[in-house]
């Protein structure tokens, strides 16, 4: 499903990112320019037929930076919050998401296969059991108020059993946690894990923001509501860039008169997986 990729590395790769992700997303709209035209004029991705669909939003990569991860928490919607660890700000705006009434969860780094690097404490795949283990902890003591984890990257890291084994067995031993899968690898064995270890569990099935670009970005957002509007249970993620918040803060407010309601990610656990995410690295 490549509306749901993700790239875990910008850089040189950015324009040639962008342009295939504008071309898959124009070829699939059925007109061209709707989702812009919706978003800007509050309209709707196809008609509301009065049921109303829960649908979760997590915010990524929050704990890097102070004013945009205020941002991100303050969304006027039950948006849930994915903290990186051992982050300047990290602690900071858990505390503030857990005032504010919204969920928080772990966003745990682990290696990518393109060897971007996914930032302290992450879980690597030169690491032997206890440092994965140790770095599973580590990560968990540092951030406030978890409810749930998530992968930050992975796509490397998650497609390996063992690896996904032993972090999964923490999460377990550390309580009532559920896990989402960021499936950044169509070959992630994470939320299947996840799974036999008896955690509770789920996956995303779009990512909001795959480039910082205000088109894609607008066509995701309506590529997402389209789906919410069909079925129950979906999950986009996103990430505290000006361009995303920009256009959450105002479409967010709307998603309820869409047939919409947005409810924290462990109110969604336990549902069927979506189809894979096809992969889109350098």
């Amino acid at each position: 499903m490549l509306l749901g990729l993700r790239v875990e590395h910008r850089g040189e790769y950015w324009w040639a990112a962008r342009l295939l992700v504008m071309g898959v997303l124009l070829a699939a709209l059925p007109v061209p320019g709707i989702a812009a035209s919706a978003l800007q004029e509050g309209g709707e991705a196809s008609a509301y037929n009065g049921v109303l669909h829960r649908a979760a939003l997590i915010i990524d990569d929050v704990g890097e930076t102070l004013h945009n991860g205020r941002r991100a928490v303050d969304l006027p919607g039950e948006v849930t919050i994915a903290v990186l660890p051992h982050t300047p700000y990290g602690r900071e705006l858990a505390e503030r998401a857990q005032q504010r009434g919204r969920e928080v969860m772990l966003h745990l780094p682990m290696e990518a296969k393109n060897r971007a690097n996914p930032g302290p404490g992450a879980v690597l795949l030169d690491m032997d059991e206890e440092e994965v283990r140790a770095a599973v902890r580590a990560a968990l003591a540092d951030v406030p108020h978890v409810r749930g984890v998530n992968n930050h990257m992975g796509s490397l890291v998650t497609r390996h059993p063992g690896h996904m084994q032993w972090v999964m067995e923490e999460l377990a031993a550390a309580g009532d946690l559920y896990f989402i899968d960021s499936r950044t690898s169509a070959r992630t064995v994470a939320q299947r894990i996840a799974a036999e270890q008896r955690l509770k569990n789920s996956a995303r099935a779009y990512f909001l923001d795959p480039v910082r670009d205000g088109e894609v970005i607008d066509l995701q957002i309506q590529q997402f509501i389209a789906a919410a509007q069909r079925e129950e249970g979906v999950i986009a993620i996103g990430h505290p860039y000006p361009e995303t918040l920009e256009r959450l803060e105002r479409i967010l407010p709307k998603l309820a008169q869409k047939g919409i309601e947005l409810v924290p990610a462990s109110a969604l656990v336990d549902y069927p997986p979506k189809d894979p995410v096809e992969e889109m690295e350098p």
